[in-house]
């Protein structure tokens, strides 16, 4: 494999990686239940998630709507259909590229 090859593999990793701890930390949220004395830098990070993986977890959400589990509690399982697309897309263009 070329160098520009094993850079661009690396890179698209890196990337992939990165994305799929956003999509841990959008599974964790939900969990903490920030409140309204919780530190602006923590609200920050959450928007920062929220903004990057709503665009892959609403049209997975539109086929797959969340199971109501009690009076007012949803199991949103876009997140971990979302991971599970990315490791077969990331598995998928290793083959295809490299």
């Amino acid at each position: 494999m070329p160098l520009w090859g094993f850079k661009l593999k690396a890179l698209l990793d890196l990337v992939i990686e990165i994305y799929y701890w956003f999509l841990i930390a959008r599974i964790i949220f939900p969990l903490l239940r920030l409140g309204q004395h919780t530190h602006p830098f923590i609200w920050q990070i959450r928007h920062v998630v929220y903004m990057l993986t709503e665009p892959l977890l609403a049209p997975i959400r539109k086929l797959l709507m969340p199971i109501q589990l009690g009076s007012g509690f949803y199991l949103d399982l876009s997140p971990l259909i979302a991971m599970l697309l990315l490791r077969f897309v990331r598995s998928l263009l290793w083959r295809l590229l490299f």
